[in-house]
């Protein structure tokens, strides 16, 4: 399978087997337009997999996606897509009228390209994916198989709230551990505890996973609260690394004793690699 990439060249260096890279620049003119160019070697293939991740800058990766897309569609080769982090996927519903609803509004700018197969990675509302009429994957049992390497005691896989409990399933069932996830329970009119819902974490390791780490506060003050209750180490880990602002410093004063994400949004925290995936499906 060839393959082609922007913004996800570190994972398509991970990739093992079969796969043949197919170079793509991007060049800026002075007015600040961009442009795409792809290696010669493109005008002699038949199918790509283009693996574009749509982080910071977004709108940036986005273009550089569309603009990819119609050059390979003018080359009548065939197209699949994988979408490793799909930027405005938490903007999934109108709060207000009249606002867009920018999620769905790309997924279905995406749909119209009409191509052999889409996916997205751990997206945070399928509705998106589905939008696009797409397949969503996921990093979790790429996460497991991290976790299970790190030696942890009596581990505990716990998910920041009750919607997310799904993925900690899947990387506990995978390391044959428990699992909960965290219930917020209002003390007073601006006192809120979190706190697992059923599990006693004391004297055990316990491994918070979930889609996305953004600002990185839900997971601060759920390490607060495993800490003062005896648990012993705290690691807090997501498919997409945001780390928006202060996160790395917010989690790491709360007591977070390692930080672990994949590759789909580069960092220096991505230990794990999504490049096993892309093996998996193509």
């Amino acid at each position: 399978m060839y393959v082609t990439s922007l913004s996800s060249k570190t994972t398509l260096d991970k990739l093992k087997g079969d796969f043949k890279l197919i170079d793509c620049h991007f060049e800026r003119f002075p007015d600040g337009e961009g442009y795409v160019r792809f290696d010669e070697k493109v005008k002699n293939i038949k199918e790509i997999l283009i693996v574009q991740s749509l982080y910071y800058p977004q709108d940036e990766h986005i273009m550089q996606l569309f603009f990819m897309i119609d050059a390979l569609k003018d080359l009548n080769i065939k197209i699949n897509l994988l979408i490793p982090y799909m930027a405005y996927a938490r903007q999934d519903k109108r709060f207000k009228d009249w606002e867009s609803v920018s999620g769905i509004s790309l997924a279905k700018m995406i749909d119209r390209f009409e191509l052999e197969s889409k996916y997205t990675v751990d997206i945070h509302d399928l509705k998106i994916t589905k939008a696009m009429r797409g397949e969503n994957l996921s990093a979790m049992p790429a996460i497991a198989d991290y976790l299970m390497n790190l030696n942890l005691k009596e581990p505990v896989i716990i998910s920041p709230d009750k919607g997310s409990v799904e993925r900690a399933k899947i990387v506990a069932d995978q390391m044959d551990a428990e699992f909960d996830h965290l219930e917020k329970t209002r003390l007073s009119g601006d006192t809120v505890e979190i706190r697992p819902k059923e599990i006693n974490t004391r004297n055990r390791d316990v491994a918070i996973v979930d889609d996305i780490i953004s600002t990185g506060g839900t997971m601060a003050k759920a390490c607060e609260v495993l800490k003062r209750e005896g648990t012993l180490k705290v690691l807090s880990g997501a498919t997409h690394l945001l780390m928006i602002s202060n996160a790395e410093e917010r989690l790491k004063k709360a007591g977070i004793d390692c930080i672990f994400g994949s590759d789909s949004i580069p960092s220096k925290f991505s230990d794990i690699s999504i490049a096993g995936i892309i093996e998996e499906m193509f």
